[in-house]
């Protein structure tokens, strides 16, 4: 058979990347996923909206896996399961009974040909073409440092916090009912309560108006905090600018339109002050900055100058604006100025690299890069080995049951 034949034959694979919030979707060899929706699905069984990493009951999570990746195989990809192999993208901290029932679900419903469960921390480094990074993905959850040297995973210095997105909402829902801004309804100003909005409209409004201050300033936020003089309010003629920021030269507020004939009064101190929730430290609390540098003091002496110079940003929330030049600042005086980091002497040293897409997606798209290669059927798990393996798929960092899958 002409090798032409032979490629035509092997339709390209799917590549699904499920995250706490957002899943993307799409196939391998493409510069961008076909889709990225929200990581819910609503179930008639029980007439409600479920988020697929919140569910703990094993027969409803079957039952929301199954529905959720039928709708993205015939909404979104126009394919039949049984064609393509698959490529799931997942963090090393994902349960283990949620890879479980994803292979039990994708082998027993919709009979794929084989799956592959990769770590998105290693395949992303295949956008840049490195071996070497410390990978900082910023998701909805967490923010999780991860060290790899030459290929391998340092797991003994992985740090992690819950400092993304959800603490970015909790925190401007906070800010919202205690400064009760009005919006606009019919004509009348209306106090904003925890019914008004829900959490759809709260992360659009923090990409929207929100922003990292520079440091400086940041520093004056934390200070003002600290003394108890943080956000003075004082009252004026004028609804726009009801609501002032202590500090000078407050950002201006700005409206943001929402349920139709609605406007929200987004104060200018609120837009500001939102993302100090990364970089607020408070005794031994980590921010940000103090998990990269904690992830990289705990790398042995002669990988550290190496890592300081390969830092990888991932992760949705990493994509608000001003965070990188902020978070650089930030490393720069702690390992400069701090006592706690007196170790690090190569302060000069840290660069973060500029990927070859946004960074919500680039995991995605290192797995669609990484699945064009041998790897692919090498690592790969078909259902025959599935039942073999007592139907259970191992650990990412286990592929002992791959490598003679006949004996």
């Amino acid at each position: 058979m002409p090798v032409y034949d032979t490629l035509q034959s092997e339709k390209n694979p799917v590549i699904f990347e499920f995250g706490t919030a957002y899943t993307k979707c799409g196939f391998t060899s493409e510069p961008s996923p076909r889709a990225i929706i929200p990581s819910e699905i609503y179930l008639n069984s029980i007439d409600k909206t479920l988020r697929i990493f919140q569910i703990k009951d094993v027969g409803l999570l079957i039952q929301a896996l199954e529905k959720f990746i039928q709708m993205i195989y015939f909404k979104y990809l126009a394919a039949n399961p049984k064609d393509r192999r698959v490529v799931i993208v997942e963090s090393i901290f994902s349960e283990k009974i949620f890879r479980q029932q994803v292979a039990e679900v994708f082998f027993k419903r919709f009979n794929v040909p084989s799956l592959l469960f990769v770590p998105n921390h290693v395949v992303v480094m295949a956008t840049l073409g490195i071996n070497t990074a410390l990978v900082f993905d910023i998701g909805y959850a967490e923010a999780i440092a991860i060290p790899i040297y030459e290929g391998i995973t340092i797991l003994d210095s992985v740090q992690f916090a819950p400092l993304g997105g959800k603490s970015l909402h909790l925190r401007i829902m906070d800010e919202l009912i205690r400064r009760k801004p009005t919006f606009h309804q019919d004509g009348e100003n209306v106090e904003i309560n925890e019914t008004t909005i829900d959490e759809s409209n709260l992360e659009d409004i923090i990409f929207r108006t929100c922003f990292v201050t520079t440091f400086e300033r940041g520093s004056q936020l934390a200070q003002q905090k600290l003394t108890n003089k943080d956000e003075e309010e004082e009252e004026s003629t004028d609804d726009d600018d009801r609501i002032q920021c202590s500090i000078k030269r407050p950002p201006p507020s700005v409206r943001y339109p929402f349920g139709g004939n609605k406007f929200l009064q987004i104060p200018g101190s609120l837009r500001e002050s939102v993302c100090e929730v990364l970089f607020e430290m408070y005794g031994e609390e980590h921010t940000l900055a103090t998990l990269i540098i904690d992830s990289i003091l705990k790398c042995p002496l002669d990988c550290r100058r190496r890592l300081a110079k390969n830092i990888v940003l991932i992760g949705g929330t990493s994509m608000i604006s001003g965070l990188k030049h902020r978070l650089y600042k930030e490393i720069e005086y702690l390992t400069t100025k701090s006592e706690r980091y007196k170790p690090i002497n190569f302060s000069n040293d840290f660069q973060f690299h500029q990927l070859p897409c946004k960074e919500n997606y680039a995991s995605w798209l290192g797995a669609s890069i990484w699945a064009t290669t041998d790897l692919l059927s090498m690592r790969s798990i078909t259902a025959e080995q599935f039942v073999k393996n007592n139907d259970t798929i191992s650990d990412w960092s286990n592929f002992d049951f791959l490598i003679s899958p006949t004996t």
